[in-house]
């Protein structure tokens, strides 16, 4: 099948198609006159990439999963899927630390509204009136 009909297939473009065989990450696609053939094989490879890439993997990552024969060495995809929990949980801890910096600032910035103050000097400790 051509290009066209994997991109359509798989939601990838045809420069990301080109871009993952020429990374090495689809095999080398055999050329029907002077278009590219692509397999069901193939089309799978790109959704499995695209799958990756949605859940944050790079493709230098994912490029690091083939064996010399071309297979998926599952023992390290199953490391590296672990590796990105490892980091997202450690995203949402430092996510979560700042929600809670911006919560306290908007509830002082909140009381001194409340307070009537026509007049702030921002301090690092937050809001305060001009003397």
């Amino acid at each position: 099948m051509r290009i066209s009909e994997v991109s359509r297939l798989t939601g990838a473009s045809a420069k990301a198609i080109r871009l993952y065989e020429a990374r090495g990450l689809l095999p080398p696609v055999p050329r029907l006159n002077r278009y590219r053939d692509y397999s069901e094989q193939d089309v799978a490879w790109v959704q499995l990439i695209r799958q990756a890439l949605a859940l944050g993997i790079t493709l230098a990552a994912i490029s690091r999963l083939q064996g010399r024969d071309g297979r998926l060495d599952w023992p390290a995809v199953l490391a590296l899927l672990e590796q990105q929990r490892t980091r997202i949980a450690s995203e949402r801890a430092r996510l979560a630390q700042v929600e809670r910096a911006l919560q306290q600032v908007s509830d002082e910035l909140q009381q001194w509204l409340r307070s009537g103050s026509s007049d702030c000097v921002l301090e690092p400790s937050g809001c305060t009136n001009r003397a």
